[in-house]
């Protein structure tokens, strides 16, 4: 992950009400790869995470929005202000979204394009296409596999504003509908 990714989405955090203290770090996960985790520390009791991550999602671009977000009481940094990734828990990546198997045709074969593009066994309906490490490239091939076989023309933008299974065939619902 790019370091001026990383301060983007930091400094999102860090502007979000009632948090007084966030950093970023990249952890790998298998099969994705480099994920984003975000550990804040709230300055009162109380904070509404749904909220924090709704908040998140609508500031930054999909690839950018954390994979976690930790609340933990207080964030170590070494001498030089650097978080101490050894001294904060490490995330629980499994499961975030449990697999959840594709329930129509389309969807069958939206989970078979997005499994084959970003080389992974399986896709389910639920996953999201930036936390399986999908980057503008595979977001280019997708929408060029994802056209021809519905008949409807979608961007890359718009697999960005869709970027899961369930959403995207959602938005091909609405397109072929004319909603």
């Amino acid at each position: 992950m790019a370091v001026t990714a990383i301060q983007d989405v930091r400094d999102v955090l860090a502007a979000y009400p009632g948090l007084a203290d966030v950093a970023v770090l990249a952890h790998a996960q298998e099969p994705v790869g480099e994920v984003l985790v975000a550990y804040v520390v709230a300055s009162s009791p109380g904070l509404d995470l749904v909220a924090l991550h709704k908040h998140v999602r609508e500031m930054l671009p999909g690839s950018a929005v954390p994979a976690a977000i930790v609340v933990v009481d207080a964030i170590p940094v070494d001498a030089e202000g650097i978080p101490q990734r050894q001294a904060l828990p490490a995330p629980d990546l499994r499961g975030l979204l449990p697999y959840r198997s594709p329930d129509t045709p389309r969807q069958e074969a939206l989970c078979t394009i997005f499994a084959e593009v970003l080389s992974r066994t399986r896709c389910g309906v639920d996953d999201d296409f930036f936390i399986m490490g999908g980057e503008s490239i595979d977001a280019m091939l997708i929408a060029s596999r994802v056209g021809p076989a519905f008949g409807l023309e979608i961007s890359m933008n718009e697999l960005f504003d869709a970027p899961t299974v369930a959403e995207l065939d959602q938005l091909l619902d609405r397109m072929s509908t004319g909603g």
